[in-house]
């Protein structure tokens, strides 16, 4: 029976619906379970409490701590007592992560957590069918890879076949998937690819007549989706000749003869130095929500010095009401001389359309540098504010973030 019920979902259901179906059927289940598990990391650096049955993330873990460590499973909590289990374990956490699907932390607490998505999107615009598509591609990276996937040979055709479909998952998608996130790696069994992806088409990359690469995508009015890529056995010369780029292009390359004025380039994680989220960025890609999955809740402990630390490292984008900002953290754990910061903080800026960027600074030196850091970010735009919280505490700023999205979102709805 149950059986017959997926078939009758993937069948009836329009492929860009299914995984908010699933996630709003998720949720409902997973709320009648009264009880969430607790669990924790200790290092001589960092120590996590980890609350949620979504909590243990191996990519959150592996920013952490460097490497995929196991959570150990301390205690079990009930779902009513969430906010006074956060507050139990903050005595001896110096940083708490929450994550699950059917439960939140609520009241006076959220004004506390920082809201970490787990995805967000990236699109970009393409120039009408009947313009030149080129010049809209102009960052010299993006230049230099055109011309590489052209000295390549790469070249792109369109299939609907199911047998490719097959060859493509086991040959393409999982190594790939594989080679790129090892422990984190999430890859559906094949019964189950099939069933999510079976109304999509392949766009299929071959060199000298070699199938060599490809993608899942999915035309949905007037945007094109790319859902899952893939390289012949994760091989690293193609990789280096530039496949992933030709990729990225060919699907570009579709969506504007067929008129397609955007493009989803698909999902990302949400941290500013993440690989995936960068390379989308020189396509053209605007950030934009996902909320096809669970946040973070993040809480800052008593030992800031730590918390500090990893925000210093890993910033990140946090999510209020579907307006997001990115978080560049300058403090004792970041030494840069003037060029290394402009080179840092041009890296770390993102567009989107409800993408605000805050350069927060968490000690007095980084604050006596701030006419530096105004002259290289950009002077157009308002959407990038310095916050000085030399004085204040990490704990203060998600309500900072909460209030500035609420007043934003009030000025729109005037």
């Amino acid at each position: 029976m149950l059986d017959y019920l997926k078939k009758k979902f993937y069948q009836n259901i329009p492929p860009h619906l299914q995984q908010q179906i699933k996630s709003s059927i998720l949720h409902v289940w997973s709320r009648m379970s009264p009880c969430i598990p607790v669990y924790r990391i200790e290092s001589s650096t960092l120590t996590v409490t980890f609350i949620g049955r979504s909590s243990c993330d191996p990519y959150l873990i592996s920013l952490l701590y460097g490497e995929c460590l196991d959570c150990k499973k301390i205690a079990i909590t009930a779902t009513w007592n969430i906010n006074k289990t956060i507050l139990y374990w903050e005595k001896n956490s110096d940083l708490i992560v929450f994550r699950d699907r059917g439960f939140q932390p609520s009241g006076a607490l959220v004004d506390s957590l920082f809201n970490i998505p787990y995805y967000v999107t990236q699109t970009a615009n393409i120039p009408p069918k009947d313009s030149d598509l080129l010049p809209a591609f102009r960052d010299p990276s993006t230049v230099s890879d055109i011309h590489k996937i052209q000295k390549a040979g790469f070249e792109y055709h369109i299939s609907s076949d199911p047998a490719q479909l097959e060859h493509f998952y086991q040959w393409l998608y999982k190594p790939f998937i594989l080679s790129r996130h090892r422990d984190s790696a999430r890859i559906p069994s094949w019964p189950s690819f099939k069933r999510i992806h079976e109304n999509m088409e392949l766009l299929l990359l071959s060199k000298e007549g070699q199938l060599v690469a490809g993608a899942l995508n999915l035309q949905t009015d007037d945007c094109y989706t790319g859902y899952a890529n893939g390289v012949l056995n994760a091989d690293r010369k193609l990789i280096k000749d530039g496949v992933v780029a030709a990729i990225y292009w060919f699907g570009i390359v579709e969506a504007h003869r067929r008129g397609c004025r955007t493009v989803n380039l698909g999902t990302s994680r949400p941290f500013l130095k993440n690989g995936v989220l960068a390379y989308k960025k020189k396509w053209g890609g605007h950030v934009v929500t996902d909320d096809n999955e669970p946040e973070f809740r993040v809480l800052t402990c008593g030992n800031q010095l730590a918390a500090q630390r990893f925000f210093e490292t890993t910033p990140f984008i946090s999510q209020y009401n579907n307006k997001l900002t990115s978080l560049i953290f300058l403090g004792e754990h970041t030494v840069l001389n003037d060029r290394e910061l402009s080179s840092y903080l041009r890296a770390s800026l993102f567009q989107g359309d409800q993408l605000s960027t805050w350069v927060v600074l968490l000690n007095t030196e980084w604050v006596a540098r701030m006419e530096t850091i105004q002259s290289i970010l950009p002077r157009a735009t308002q959407s990038v504010q310095i916050i000085d919280l030399s004085a204040a505490s990490l704990r203060e700023l998600p309500a900072l973030i909460h209030k500035s999205q609420a007043t934003a979102n009030s000025v729109a709805l005037m």
